[in-house]
């Protein structure tokens, strides 16, 4: 079986991360528009504004965690290759290959998803430490790590 690049993967990770963060960043200067605009009409009541301000609120968070896990992974050392399940691994089970930094959509590379996930998830506490050769456990399955690196 032929090694995932890391580098890649967290290339790959990086661009899906900038592109979130970017997204998010537009949403909350399109809402602070519609928000405090000046131009606001007569029907708009108090209640509406205030609804606007939560929903403002809820992006900004959504967009300091954006930027925080993109920092994080701008961070990761994956020069190391890993012994045991830990930040910057890929951890190739008999049903899933994992990348651990952040929680990722889905990365195909050269026929091989790639799922990212954070040391934050469950799964993760489930596999942490684990070595080559090792199982765990997750939501009634079974994972073997075939590899580890």
């Amino acid at each position: 079986m032929k090694k995932i690049d890391k580098k890649e993967v967290l290339q790959i990770a990086i661009q899906k991360q900038q592109e979130l963060t970017e997204n998010y960043t537009q949403r909350v200067s399109d809402m602070k528009a519609d928000t405090f605009s000046r131009n606001a009409s007569a029907s708009q009541t108090e209640d509406r504004h205030s609804n606007k301000l939560d929903v403002l609120q809820a992006l900004e968070k959504e967009l300091d965690f954006a930027q925080n896990e993109l920092n994080y992974l701008s961070q990761l050392d994956i020069t190391e290759e890993n012994a045991n399940v830990s930040p910057g691994a890929i951890v190739v089970t008999d049903t899933l290959t994992f990348f651990i930094g952040i929680s990722t959509d889905k990365i195909e590379m050269s026929g091989t998803t790639v799922v990212g996930i954070s040391t934050k998830a469950p799964i993760y506490a489930n596999m942490k430490d684990l070595q080559k050769n090792d199982s765990f456990t997750f939501n009634e399955k079974t994972y073997q790590i075939l590899d580890l690196y």
